[in-house]
């Protein structure tokens, strides 16, 4: 009976070990299942199809970091345009130091007067103002209509300032009637600024 019995225990053992694996087995074959049902759910999660919670907030990362890019950029545009322009204005701006220099700007606002721009445009592309202009033209007016009486003035000057130098070539073309003709006649083709001045 004894015998017996250890037997049928053993049968019931050998049963149940064979559930056990069969049950193991199972859970084993399913897992793989489960963990893809797992994988996929946490995809549709972060996919464009879920909520939009997860690419709401990547976008707006996306686009604060390039706003953000932009910006700067703008910034370091805007930034080199001004110091550029700056510059630009400042060479545009360099005061005239000689009578030559005063006969090179005129000629630069006469070209460009030709071509078709205003006067006042013309000063101020080359960043002058007109009372500049007016004051010191008799230097390139007399450059222009009596050269030889230009160069006479130019070697006494001796370190004269160029307002003084503007009034003795202002002087020197109302002294001569013949000068001031030649002067008026130049003016009235082109060849001369039409500035208001006193000699006009």
């Amino acid at each position: 009976m004894r015998l017996e019995w250890q037997k049928d225990k053993i049968d019931e053992l050998t049963k149940e070990r064979d559930y056990l694996k069969e049950q193991l087995a199972a859970s084993l074959s399913k897992e793989p299942t489960s963990s893809v049902q797992d994988s996929s759910e946490v995809l549709s999660i972060s996919s464009p199809s879920s909520d939009g919670s997860f690419d709401e907030s990547s976008d707006s990362s996306m686009s604060t970091t390039s706003s953000d890019e932009d910006s700067k950029k703008r910034k370091k545009g805007k930034a080199k345009k001004h110091k550029k322009s700056k510059k630009h204005d400042q060479k545009q701006r360099k005061r005239v130091q000689n009578p030559k220099q005063v006969v090179t700007r005129n000629n630069k606002i006469l070209r460009l007067f030709k071509r078709g721009c205003t006067m006042s445009a013309a000063f101020k592309r080359l960043g002058v103002d007109r009372n500049t202009i007016v004051a010191t033209a008799p230097i390139a007016e007399l450059f222009i209509v009596v050269p030889e009486r230009y160069k006479e003035l130019e070697k006494h000057k001796q370190g004269q300032k160029l307002s003084l130098f503007a009034t003795q070539c202002a002087a020197a073309i109302s002294a001569d009637p013949e000068t001031e003709e030649k002067f008026k006649a130049y003016k009235s083709s082109g060849k001369l600024l039409p500035l208001k001045t006193k000699k006009d």
